[in-house]
Formats: C-alpha cells, sequence, structure tokens
C-alpha cells in the first residue's frame, strides 16, 4: 500500500492530502528552512468539558516532512502516533505562558501535552482513490482507540476487528488499552484483569514454520524501541459478512470491534449477523446469580448516522442481543507544526517539550470537535451459543414481534 504524497506545495500555503485535514501554518518567508524537517501535529482527546465519556489519555498524530530548497515539502515516511498520559499527572508546578497575540492581533491559544508513553511509527494509509474508503484512516479509529484506554477490560481475550480497513483502530485500540493499564499498575482492574503489556506483546517468540531449525538467538526478545504484534499476536484475513459465518468462528470471540462500518443502510444486517455469531455468549451463572458477560461488542462512529440507530435495533431485535448507547465528543487540536533540525533529535525535543521549561504547553492554532456514538453490546442470557438458528428472531422470521424483550440499557446501568 501506498502512502499519500504531499509534494510540490509551497510552504506558505496549506498542505491538502485526500482527507483535507493537514495544514502547514504561516512560515517566515526569510527563515531558512532548507533541510529542516516540519512535523505537522494533531492531538485528539474526549473533551473535557462536553463529552458524557471522559479519558485521562491524548493520542497525537504527526506527520514529517522534507523542506526542499524552493520551500516545497514532501512527506517523510509514514503517519506516527504517540499515546499521551494526562499532563495533569505529574504537574510540575508551572503556569501557563503569559497572553501575547499574533501578528493579526488574535491572541495565543495554549493546550498542554502529557508524558508520551509510547510512540508507533510509519504506520500505513493506502491511497483512497485506489482502495477506496477501507484504505484511509477515519477518525472513529482515534475514538475508538481512547475509548479502550479509558474501558481497557474490553479487550481481554480474543477479539476481532471487523471492516478494519488498514487496521489502525484496532492496533491503537490494543496497544492503548494495554498501556492504560500499565500506565497505573495500582489499579485494581490492572491487577485483576493482568494485561499484556506492550513489552509483553513485543517480548513475545516469534513462531517459526520450522521449529528444528531455529537457534536460540531466532526467538530472542525484541527490544521495547522496536515493538510490534507478532505474527502469533495477529492475523488479517477476508470476513464477507453477506456469507455464512464459518463454524470455527461462531461463539469464538471475547470482543468485537467495529470503526463507523454501519455507514449506509445495507450494510446492517450482513453485519448484524456476523456479530451475533462471532461474539461468544453470556449465559446465566446460577450459582453466583448474575449473568457472565463473556462476550462484548463495540461499534463507534459519527453520532448522525441514522444507520448506527438500525445496526442498534437489527442486535436487539433481530438477536436478541443487550445493547446501548453512548455519547462521544472527540476533539482535534491542530498544533503549531514543530520545526526541527533533523530526525535524530525527534526524541530529545519530546522529552525536552514535556519537562523543559515550558511545561509542556504548547501552542495550536485550531480546535474542532465531531460528536460520535459508542454501541456498546452483549448477548442474551438464553442464548447459549449453538442455538442461534433457533433463537434469533432474525433467523426464524419472527422479528416483527419481538419488541418489547429487546433490552436498550439506560446509560449507566451496563456492565461495560
Amino acid at each position: 500500500m501506498k502512502s499519500s504524497k504531499g509534494k510540490g506545495q509551497p510552504l506558505v500555503r496549506p498542505i491538502v492530502k485526500s482527507s483535507d485535514r493537514l495544514r502547514l501554518f504561516m512560515a517566515d518567508p526569510k527563515q531558512d528552512l532548507t533541510g529542516k524537517v516540519v512535523a505537522q501535529r494533531y492531538i485528539y482527546r474526549f473533551s473535557p468539558t462536553k463529552s458524557p465519556v471522559t479519558s485521562r489519555f491524548t493520542l497525537e498524530e504527526r506527520q514529517y516532512y522534507t523542506v526542499a530548497q524552493d520551500r516545497s515539502l514532501e512527506a517523510f515516511g509514514d503517519k506516527c502516533f504517540i499515546f499521551r498520559d494526562d499532563a495533569e499527572v505529574k504537574d510540575n508546578g508551572i503556569d501557563p505562558p503569559e497572553e501575547s497575540f499574533k501578528k493579526n492581533g488574535m491572541p495565543r491559544v495554549y493546550t498542554r501535552l502529557g508524558k508520551a508513553l509510547l510512540t508507533l511509527d510509519n504506520l500505513k494509509e493506502a491511497d483512497e482513490e485506489e482502495e477506496g474508503v477501507g484504505g484511509s484512516v477515519w477518525e472513529s479509529s482515534y475514538a475508538m482507540a481512547l475509548y479502550c484506554m479509558e474501558n481497557p477490560d474490553v479487550l481481554v481475550g480474543k477479539g476481532i476487528e471487523v471492516g478494519s480497513g488498514v487496521g489502525i483502530g484496532g492496533i491503537l485500540s490494543a496497544i492503548g488499552a494495554g498501556l492504560a493499564c500499565r500506565s497505573n499498575e495500582s489499579s485494581e482492574s490492572a491487577a485483576a484483569l493482568k494485561y499484556q503489556s506492550i513489552e509483553d506483546i513485543a517480548n513475545t517468540p516469534l513462531e517459526s514454520s520450522n521449529p528444528e531449525n531455529d537457534s536460540k538467538d531466532s526467538k530472542a526478545p525484541v527490544p521495547k524501541a522496536a515493538a510490534s504484534f507478532p505474527v502469533s499476536k495477529a492475523e488479517v484475513a477476508l470476513l464477507d459478512w453477506n456469507r455464512r459465518l464459518p463454524n470455527e468462528m461462531k461463539n469464538n470471540f471475547d470482543f468485537i470491534l467495529g470503526c463507523d462500518c454501519a455507514y449506509y443502510f445495507p450494510l446492517v444486517n450482513p453485519l448484524a449477523r456476523t456479530v451475533a455469531y462471532a461474539l461468544k455468549s453470556s449465559p446465566y451463572d446460577r450459582k453466583n446469580n448474575e449473568q457472565m458477560i463473556r462476550g462484548k461488542f463495540l461499534h463507534i462512529g459519527p453520532r448522525h448516522r441514522e444507520s448506527i440507530d438500525d445496526l442498534r435495533r437489527k442486535l436487539g431485535r433481530g438477536y436478541r442481543m443487550n445493547t446501548r448507547m453512548k455519547d462521544i465528543v472527540l476533539e482535534r487540536i491542530d498544533l503549531v507544526p514543530l520545526i526541527i533540525d533533523n530526525m535524530e533529535s525527534v526524541q530529545s525535543q519530546m522529552k525536552e517539550e514535556v519537562e523543559g521549561e515550558t511545561g509542556g504547553y504548547v501552542e495550536y492554532q485550531n480546535m474542532e470537535s465531531t460528536d460520535y456514538s459508542a454501541l456498546v453490546g452483549y448477548h442474551n442470557e438464553d442464548y447459549d451459543g449453538f442455538n442461534g438458528d433457533y433463537f434469533f428472531p432474525a433467523e426464524t422470521g419472527k422479528e416483527g414481534s419481538y419488541r418489547d424483550s429487546a433490552q436498550e440499557l439506560d446509560y449507566g446501568t451496563e456492565m461495560m
């Protein structure tokens, strides 16, 4: 897959890619930037004042550009993502910068960055013109990653991301959930879940197709700096929602993720059926007198999509799943682009930015917010994982008469 390139755009004009989201500020025309590296940066977070669902974590999206002598820019590598902790966790007592104004008379505005927990480099997007909508990274993926960092118990066990596209949503969510537990080791949830940290994932030896020829060195742990998912931890496969789910995939997954999959109505029925059959059952535990939530479904998409409401109704009435919706307000903060001498100074710059005299305060030039809906669900306690053909109203033809039994849980009452 090829990444989009931003070639030939003068530094004094906006850089526009297919997503129309990358913009560079007006640089001083007298400043010699030849050979420099420009980092365009966006911070994603749940709005601390508008979002019912909040998170202490933030996610930074970063793209590097090299500057040519004619002041044109060319993308250097692919996108990288930086997981950041709450800026207030280790407050250094530094006050915000004093009020100042830009040349146009507008006041400068600042946000505060938290400590970098982990950087993932060179995550590729496909060319949208060649691959269609599945080749781009949608901001729903960032909303899902932040949601999973705040609710890491969703990602325990064996899972699948449906409609994954280039897979960045699932990758960020899985690693982010592990980092969230790792960053608060004293929490009861982290101790109880024993969630795999990024170090655990990276240090898992790779599986070999020829174990007899493996030497001791061939299974050496992967250094943390080069942490990635080994082949044994993840796989990519085609899953056609319009076909019946293979028997080996039925009642098989502890969690199912989806980012903006229900973006128009014809996708709702096949998606709901795939989720219902693939998700593990949640039987009633008579010994403890409570339902055991074994399989969890999470879908996040823009709130304005009516098809998400259709998906919720289909899961409830067609497959008797318990569902509920959570509202999320995702903010995107466009930081003033950073000009650095070379790529070798990136790490020192990141550390200095947070721990130095600025105290993590960084100027930004724009902030936008988008409303999202998180649809969460799990199976009815009477579904045993094998009786779907007889239990699901969508399969028996009685969906029209199944209305009141579908549980649409009120905010804050569900077990997820």
